[in-house]
């Protein structure tokens, strides 16, 4: 078993060049980018494909985009802050921090 060699393939100077392109693409893209650009990659889609699906097999697709970013840590939702943002203050006066009741 330790003898064998893995089964490893060499890409050709082609695949390396388009997957360092790819590398420098992705690399530019914001954290919500990346992963719309993978949930597309991995059902081999682009967003020209995206554009041209039935409404409502593209909003499926969308939904499944919209789950995979609010998943990620960091991440914004829907109000634009994120998941992990402290609730704001009581509205009203503030009150000092020496005050006693």
């Amino acid at each position: 078993m330790l003898d064998e060699k893995p089964n490893r393939t060499a890409l050709s100077k082609y695949e390396r060049a388009d997957a360092a392109d790819e590398l420098l693409k992705v690399s530019n893209m914001t954290p919500a980018e990346r992963n719309c650009y993978f949930v597309l990659k991995d059902r081999e889609l682009n967003e020209d494909k995206l554009v041209a699906m039935s409404q409502k097999d593209r909003e499926k697709i969308e939904q499944q985009i919209t789950e995979t970013i609010l998943q990620q840590p960091g991440l914004e939702n829907e109000d634009g802050k994120p998941d992990d943002a402290p609730a704001p203050a009581p509205e009203g006066p503030p009150t000092p921090l020496y005050a006693t009741e």
